[in-house]
């Protein structure tokens, strides 16, 4: 197995966890991105805004992922990111759906 099939297959495994299994951002199942910059997994639509905002995303499908990158993602995920940039977050606050308009 090379090392690119071997990060795509620990991707695909990280992406099957509870906290990662869906979007970061607005819930949607079975994300196929990620940014690499934070370390969540998010869907296709949310990787648009990830991009537009300047963050790093990449397929968990399609694209090469480094080693180090890999890495990163394992050390994170979305619950433990959660935990960092939203602990501050009021309960009422409107967290996006994934069947908001962008």
């Amino acid at each position: 197995m090379s090392n690119s099939e071997k990060n795509q297959r620990i991707l695909l495994e990280l992406v099957k966890l509870p906290e990662n299994s869906r979007c970061a951002d607005c819930g949607a199942p079975d994300p196929d991105w990620a940014s690499y910059k934070l370390g969540v997994f998010v869907c296709l639509n949310c990787s648009g805004i990830h991009r537009s905002l300047s963050s790093r995303v990449k397929s968990i499908r399609l694209d090469f992922w480094e080693d180090d990158l890999v890495e990163f993602m394992k050390s994170t995920g979305n619950a433990k990111v959660r935990s960092v940039y939203e602990k501050d977050v009021p309960p009422f606050y409107y967290r996006p759906q994934e069947s908001d308009c962008r």
